[in-house]
């Protein structure tokens, strides 16, 4: 179990890499179409393309890591009224319901990838940009937070073991 959370901790971080750097991209791919067009006339013509492809790659890939620090919203609200055994029994079903949409929505995000692959499909700016490798990001995020959600349900089974938290 160690091995494999070493694991799925490593893709996690990965994804985190790769979605800080798609952020420090688009910022100097902005400030350049900003800094080009004010200073000296000039466009890339391709900012706001890529931009949109950064921003989709920053979302995907960070997910993973946003749940391992517990930063996506829920209802605190009616989440708090449950203690003990119950608030235990949200979770595995709340990370159960969660892990089947997410497969499903992986398994068609890969269909939709292997299409744009096979067809050829490009976008219809001046760069044409294959549009599979932007939607690639997208599945590989997607699995990284199945893998993530795993070891979340696989950590409520240790607390239930051993009665207190475990650090997933």
């Amino acid at each position: 179990m160690i091995f494999i959370q070493r694991v799925i901790g490593l893709l996690t971080n990965l994804g985190l890499w790769i979605s800080g750097a798609a952020v420090l991209f688009m910022v100097f791919l902005i400030t350049l179409e900003v800094a080009g067009r004010k200073l000296f006339g000039f466009s890339t013509l391709v900012a706001d393309e890529f931009s949109g492809y950064l921003l989709v790659i920053t979302t995907f890939m960070g997910g993973a890591y946003t749940l391992k620090m517990k930063g996506f919203t829920r209802m605190e609200v009616i989440y708090n009224r449950f203690k003990g055994g119950s608030r235990w029994m949200v979770d595995l079903v709340f990370n159960l319901v969660s892990l089947l949409f997410l497969i499903v929505v992986d398994y068609w995000l890969w269909v939709h990838i292997l299409s744009s692959y096979r067809s050829g499909l490009t976008s219809i700016s001046i760069f044409q940009t294959p549009l599979y490798i932007p939607q690639v990001f997208m599945g590989i995020g997607v699995i990284f937070l199945v893998f993530q959600v795993i070891l979340e349900i696989a950590g409520l089974f240790l607390w239930r073991r051993t009665n207190h938290t475990a650090e997933v």
